[in-house]
C-alpha cells in the first residue's frame, strides 16, 4: 500500500508561472485548454478510466478481479478513484486517499489529480460516519428542510473523509415492494421525489449554484433513467415503459436535478430505456440530459454497465465495441474498474474521429476538479476529522430525523403514548428488538442503539425490561451455489414462541418487533447467485404467528415493523391495538422509536409508498388511473392496506377554509389558494397538509389522484394557520399529450387537501379557461 503524506499542496511556483493549468488566478476554461493540449491520448483516455480500493466490488459484479496493485492502475493517471463501503476509521481513510493523491502529484507525468467517489445513500458509507435513516424512512418525514440539512452533514462529512463525489440520491420511482433495492426510494409518487431531489442535492453539494467547493461534494443521481420499474421487481430485469409514464412520471425528478439545483454527476441506469440500455442510449444521454435540459457535469457508469453492452444488453459484440458505443452515447467515466473503457486508446487510435468526443469526456472531468480546488490541495485535512465524523451534533440531527421518519399507523384506543409512571414492566419481544441493522449502505459504526438498548435506556431502573427473540426471520444459506431463504418451521420455533410469549403474560405492555433484515431485501449483485428481491411480501417464517399469539394474551401489544421494505400485514393490521412503521431508522434507532413510543416526540410521519394485501396486489400505487382500480380481486378491496400519505399523530388536525383565488383562471396565470389547519388536541403536533389535483376531462386518460404540494406545519395545542399554496398551470398541470408534448389543458380540475391520499378533507373546483 502506498504511504500516507504531509497534507499540502506541494505546488511549484515557478512551474505554476509557466503552465497555464497550474496558476489558480488562470480562468478554469483556459487551465483546462492548456492541460489538454499537453495530454497524451493515454492520458486523455485515462481520464475517463476508474480504479477501485474495494476488491470485493468485481466478486459481486461477476468479473475478475484486477490483479494490478493500485499504483499500476494509476500511472498514466486516472479519472475516478472508488472508495465505496469504506471499513476503515476516518483518520485511516485520510492518510489511505491522502497517499493515492500523492502517488498522482508526483509520480504521473502531469499531476493530474482523482476524484474520489463513494456512497452517500443514508450517510457517508464509512466507518463511524453519522448513519441517517434510509431513504425510504426519511421521505416518510415529508421534511424537505431536514433532508437538505442532513444531506449537508453527509456531504460534509465524505469531503473530509476525503470524498469528493457520491452516487447518490436514488430518484428511481418505488412502486414494486417485491424489489430489494425499494428501500433506497424515496417513494412512488413523481412530485415528492423531486422535491426530496432537490433537497438532497443542495445538501451535498452546499447549495443549488453547482459549486461544491472545497467542502462539499457532487451528487451523482440515480440510476438515469426507469431502473424502479424493473419487471415483476427482479434487479436487472427489463423496463418497458409506455412513453408518456416515461416523460410524466420517472423523468421529472432527474430533471429537477439537473435544472433547478445543477447536479454535476448523474449515474446511468442499469436497464434499457425505450428499448436502448441506457448506457449506449445516445437520446438518453446527450439529447435529452445534456443538450435539452443542459446538463453540464459527468456521467459515470453504474459498476461495468459499459461491458454489458456486449455481455448482457448484446448491442456489441466485443468489450472494444461496448466502449465505442458507450463513448458516442455521451458515458463519462467507467466505474468500478474501467471493464471496457480500459480499451478507450486502442478504440481512438482505430477510429481517430472519437478523439473529438473523448476530448469533450476529459474537459467535463477537467472542469469538476478544477471546481473542487484539486489542482490547489488534492489533499484532506487530517487533523480533528476523527472527531467530526459522528459528532454529537451530526448523531443529534440522526435522531431527528429518524423521529420525524416514523410512521404510526394504528393506535386503536389511544394505546399510544405509553405513561412509563403506570407501567412496571414491558415486554421487548421478536427476531429485530435485538438487532443492530442500521440499512443498506452503511457500514459498521462503534454508536448504534437498537430497540432493545433504546427502550431500556429510556425507562432506566423504573420499567422492568423482559426481553425474549420469540423466532428468527430465516435461515439464509446457499443452494447449488445460489442464495436460499429457508423459512423456520411452526414445529422448529414452537419453544422459543412459546417463551416469548411467556414474556408478554408476564408484562404489563408488549413491544413486538418483526420485519425483515439486510439480506431479506437488497441489491441483487449482477453475480449469478446473488438474491435480493422476493415473489412475496409476507412476513418470513414465524413472524407473523408471534405477533398474533401475541395479541391472543390480551394484553396490550405495540407492533413494530423494520426492514427494507413495506410488508402485506392485512391480518396484522386489523388485530393489533398499534403498529409503528420504521423501515430502518439509522444508529439512533433504539432512541428515537423510545421517544415516539413514550411520548416525548409526536409522531409526524406518513407513509411515501402504498402497504399492501399481498403481492398479488401489485402493481399499486395511489396515482394510478382510475380505471386500474375499478376492480379488486376475489380475495383483496381494491384499495391498500395503508395508503400512500397515511400516518397518525398523538393528536387530531382539522382543515377549514379552502379558499381559491378565483373560479377561473388564464393558462398563463398562477392558480393560488390557501387552507386552514387547526390542531384541535391537547398535544403539540405537526401535520403533512397535501394538496392533490385531479384533471376532470382531458385529451389522455390521467391519472385519478396526483400530489401536487404539500407543507409540514408544527401547531401547538389549539393553534390554527392558514397556508398559502401556488400552482403554474404550465409546470404543475400539464402532461404529455397524444403528440408527445408537454401540454396544458383548459378546463376543470378537482382541488383536494387532505391528511393522507385517502383521507381528503376539502375539495374544491376550478378552472382554466
Amino acid at each position: 500500500m502506498l504511504t500516507s503524506c504531509e497534507n499540502n499542496s506541494g505546488s511549484d511556483e515557478s512551474s505554476s508561472e509557466q503552465e497555464i493549468y497550474k496558476n489558480p488566478e488562470a480562468s478554469i476554461e483556459d487551465r483546462i485548454d492548456d492541460l489538454l493540449s499537453k495530454m497524451t491520448l493515454e492520458e486523455k483516455a485515462m481520464q475517463l478510466n476508474a480504479a477501485t480500493i474495494r476488491k470485493s466490488a468485481a466478486v459481486e459484479e461477476g468479473v475478475e478481479p484486477i490483479e494490478k496493485s493500485i499504483e499500476d492502475q494509476i500511472k498514466n493517471g486516472i479519472g475516478f478513484i472508488e472508495n465505496t463501503f469504506d471499513e476503515r476509521r476516518p483518520e485511516q481513510s485520510v492518510a489511505m486517499v491522502n497517499s493515492l493523491q500523492k502517488y498522482l502529484k508526483e509520480e504521473t507525468r502531469l499531476g493530474i489529480p482523482a476524484i474520489i467517489g463513494t456512497e452517500c445513500l443514508h450517510g457517508h458509507a464509512g466507518r463511524n460516519s453519522t448513519v441517517f435513516p434510509t431513504p425510504l424512512a426519511m421521505a416518510s418525514s415529508w421534511n424537505t428542510e431536514l433532508l437538505n440539512e442532513v444531506f449537508d452533514v453527509i456531504g460534509r462529512e465524505a469531503r473530509a473523509r476525503g470524498g469528493h463525489e457520491a452516487h447518490t440520491p436514488v430518484l428511481d420511482i418505488g412502486r414494486d415492494p417485491r424489489w430489494g433495492r425499494i428501500e433506497e426510494t424515496y417513494g412512488e409518487d413523481t412530485y415528492l421525489v423531486s422535491e426530496m431531489a432537490k433537497a438532497i442535492i443542495s445538501g451535498l453539494q452546499g447549495g443549488a449554484d453547482g459549486n461544491p467547493g472545497t467542502t462539499h461534494i457532487i451528487s451523482s443521481p440515480k440510476h438515469f433513467a426507469g431502473y424502479g420499474q424493473v419487471e415483476g421487481g427482479r434487479n436487472f430485469a427489463a423496463t418497458p415503459i409506455d412513453a408518456k409514464v416515461l416523460h410524466d412520471e420517472i423523468l421529472p425528478p432527474f430533471k429537477a436535478a439537473v435544472e433547478q439545483t445543477n447536479a454535476l454527476g448523474m449515474m446511468a441506469s442499469h436497464c434499457e430505456v425505450g428499448g436502448v440500455a441506457a448506457h449506449g442510449n445516445k437520446w438518453l444521454l446527450t439529447d435529452l440530459l445534456r443538450d435539452t435540459w443542459g446538463f453540464k457535469g459527468v456521467i459515470v457508469s453504474d459498476y461495468n454497465d459499459i461491458k454489458r453492452l456486449e455481455e448482457f444488453h448484446h448491442m456489441a459484440a466485443t468489450p472494444q465495441e461496448a466502449a465505442k458505443l458507450g463513448l458516442l452515447a455521451g458515458m463519462d467515466i467507467d466505474l468500478p474498474s474501467s471493464s471496457a473503457f480500459q480499451y478507450l486508446k486502442e478504440v481512438v487510435e482505430q477510429n481517430p474521429e472519437l478523439e473529438e468526443q473523448l476530448d469533450a469526456s476529459v474537459r467535463r472531468i477537467l472542469r469538476l476538479k478544477f471546481m473542487l480546488g484539486l489542482f490547489e490541495n488534492p489533499f484532506t485535512e487530517t487533523e480533528g476529522v476523527k472527531a467530526f465524523i459522528g459528532n454529537e451534533k451530526h448523531v443529534a440531527l440522526a435522531e431527528k430525523m429518524a423521529t420525524e421518519s416514523i410512521v404510526l399507523l394504528k393506535n386503536e384506543d389511544n394505546l399510544l403514548p405509553l405513561n412509563s409512571k403506570k407501567i412496571k414492566s414491558i415486554a421487548v419481544v421478536g427476531p429485530n428488538a435485538n438487532s443492530d441493522e442500521m440499512g443498506t449502505y452503511s457500514i459498521e459504526n462503534d454508536n448504534v442503539v437498537n430497540i432493545l438498548k433504546g427502550i431500556t435506556k429510556y425507562v432506566g431502573t423504573a420499567v422492568k425490561v423482559n426481553y425474549a427473540e420469540g423466532c428468527k426471520i430465516a435461515d439464509f444459506t446457499k443452494v447449488d451455489g445460489n442464495d436460499a431463504i429457508i423459512e423456520f418451521t411452526e414445529a422448529e420455533e414452537s419453544n422459543s414462541i412459546k417463551k416469548a410469549i411467556d414474556v408478554v403474560k408476564k408484562s404489563d405492555v408488549a413491544i413486538v418487533c418483526v420485519g425483515g433484515n439486510l439480506k431479506t431485501a437488497r441489491e441483487a449483485f449482477y453475480r449469478v447467485g446473488i438474491a435480493g428481491d422476493r415473489s412475496t411480501i409476507d412476513l418470513l417464517s414465524n413472524q407473523k404467528k408471534l405477533v398474533l399469539d401475541a395479541i391472543a394474551t390480551g394484553k396490550p401489544v405495540i407492533v413494530v415493523l423494520m426492514g427494507g421494505r413495506p410488508f402485506a400485514i392485512p391480518e396484522i393490521a386489523e388485530k393489533a391495538t398499534a403498529i409503528v412503521n420504521t423501515f430502518y431508522l439509522g444508529q439512533t434507532n433504539g432512541d428515537a422509536l423510545a421517544k415516539v413510543i413514550f411520548g416525548d416526540v409526536n409522531p409526524s410521519g406518513k407513509l411515501t409508498i402504498s402497504f399492501l394485501h399481498s403481492a398479488g396486489q401489485i402493481p399499486y400505487y395511489y396515482s394510478m388511473k382510475g380505471n386500474s382500480n375499478y376492480k379488486g380481486y376475489w380475495e383483496t378491496p381494491p384499495a391498500p392496506v395503508y395508503a400512500f400519505g397515511h400516518g397518525l399523530s398523538y393528536t387530531s388536525f382539522e382543515y377549514t377554509n379552502l379558499n381559491i383565488e378565483k373560479e377561473a383562471f388564464n393558462l398563463d396565470e398562477a392558480v393560488n389558494f390557501s387552507v386552514k389547519v387547526k390542531n384541535t388536541g391537547n398535544r403539540d403536533g405537526a401535520e403533512v397538509v397535501q394538496i392533490y389535483f385531479r384533471d376532470k376531462v382531458a385529451s389522455v386518460t390521467r391519472p385519478a389522484k396526483q400530489l401536487v404540494r404539500f407543507e409540514k406545519v408544527w401547531l401547538k395545542a389549539g393553534e390554527e394557520k392558514t397556508l398559502t399554496f401556488s400552482l403554474i398551470p404550465e409546470t404543475d398541470l400539464s402532461f404529455t399529450g397524444v403528440e408527445m408534448k408537454r401540454i396544458v389543458e383548459t378546463g376543470e380540475f378537482n382541488l383536494m387537501a387532505g391528511s393522507a391520499s385517502d383521507d381528503i378533507r376539502l375539495e374544491k373546483v376550478f378552472s382554466l379557461k
